[in-house]
């Protein structure tokens, strides 16, 4: 479900393979006397095997899990981790337990709907790479359908507001948030001595970030100011492979791309549909999760289109 790369001394990555359930990358760090697992997977049977892993890295047990965000695929591996100290923003474990997990059958009935929907899309597909992202989603989300009996929510004992730091006897961790791009709250992770920043969704490598229900202009605004104020030399992506700090104007270059594009589209008075056919302008064409931009591209015409969703 996963394969683990070394970014630096006592820094893993996690990274997903595409369509077999685990969906969001992850992290470990040995902090010289424990264990510190970022994010923790869609999946309770990837999760387990993070847990695992991470304890056979360092020779220790897994003390703190950091949640970067509220997304499933960051957070419903939880539970693997019994004796581990969860962390997340105020305001990711506010939403969290505000919001109340759905009953069984009626996730259960969800993803089933959305299986279909995207199989008949995928059929329709004529572009190799949009069919493959789309056999890859299906298959995750067919995964998550199985593990939905097993999956429990378990949310962070451990909040910040702005920040906070963890000292182990090796190095520190410095966990931080400059508000919601992504999703209402997204925290990222610095590790200091070797220049790895983890964070989340919000700077993915050459992956279509999912921008439904994120707030896209704050989104920008992060992102300058972590290429602005992280000195970081390594960047562990919550999507896409392990990327370094071209990272920074590659996702800027996108997020402000298609919202002109967009713009631009919904002023045009020709129909989503008209732009679509046009396909996905380069250099984004061949970018991971391709089908992902059909998603952010209606969102945003829709915004653009709806005077009531104006000024969001």
């Amino acid at each position: 479900m996963f394969r683990v790369e070394e970014v630096a001394q006592g820094v893993w990555a996690a990274i997903v393979i595409p369509g077999r359930g685990a969906v969001g990358n992850a992290s470990i760090i040995d902090l010289g006397d424990c264990t510190v697992v970022v994010d923790t997977f869609n999946l309770p049977a990837a999760a387990r095997l993070l847990r695992e892993t991470a304890e056979k890295l360092t020779g220790k047990p897994v003390k703190y899990i950091i949640n970067t965000h509220y997304h499933g695929d960051h957070h419903y591996g939880n539970q693997e981790f019994p004796g581990s100290v969860i962390l997340s923003t105020k305001l990711t474990r506010e939403v969290l337990t505000t919001h109340a997990a759905p009953a069984l059958e009626e996730w259960q009935e969800g993803l089933q709907k959305q299986i279909t929907g995207l199989k008949e899309i995928r059929n329709a597909a004529t572009d190799f790479r949009q069919q493959q992202a789309l056999a890859y989603e299906i298959s995750d989300k067919q995964a998550l359908l199985e593990a939905t009996p097993t999956i429990r929510r378990v949310t962070a004992a451990v909040t910040f507001k702005d920040s906070l730091d963890i000292h182990g006897s090796a190095r520190s961790l410095h966990l931080f948030t400059y508000g919601g791009g992504h999703t209402l709250s997204d925290a990222m992770v610095y590790v200091a001595d070797v220049q790895v920043l983890i964070a989340g969704d919000l700077v993915l490598n050459r992956f279509h970030p999912a921008m439904l229900h994120g707030f896209p202009e704050a989104w920008t605004t992060i992102v300058e100011r972590i290429g602005r104020e992280i000195d970081f030399t390594w960047l562990i992506p919550g999507h896409g492979e392990v990327a370094g700090r071209e990272s920074i104007p590659e996702m800027l270059r996108y997020l402000t791309e298609i919202q002109e594009y967009a713009a631009t589209a919904a002023r045009s008075g020709e129909s989503a549909e008209h732009w679509i056919a046009k396909g996905i302008p380069e250099p984004f064409d061949t970018w991971e999760g391709s089908h992902i931009f059909e998603w952010n591209f209606r969102w945003l015409f829709n915004t653009y289109t709806d005077p009531k969703k104006r000024g969001r």
